[in-house]
């Protein structure tokens, strides 16, 4: 499965919006379509490099969406 992520490849820089591949769904996730995000501070601490983080990361923890798909154990 194939979608567009705003992707944080090197601290201090914009993030780029790129296709990504996610793996197969694990039993115990789900898998949501996202409709809207907000940016905390958080995020943009570890956009600056403020925040240790392996690169390329996607940030982001405030989305809100419709549920895709599920896994066999939700």
């Amino acid at each position: 499965m194939k979608g567009n992520a705003a992707v944080l490849r090197e601290p201090g820089t914009e993030l780029s919006i790129e296709e990504v591949e996610f793996g197969e769904l694990a039993p115990d996730a789900v898998l949501v379509r996202i409709a809207g995000v907000g940016v905390c501070h958080t995020g943009l601490t570890a956009q600056s490099g403020g925040v240790p983080l392996p690169l390329p990361v996607v940030l982001g923890h405030e989305g809100a969406g419709v549920v895709h798909a599920v896994g066999g154990a939700v």
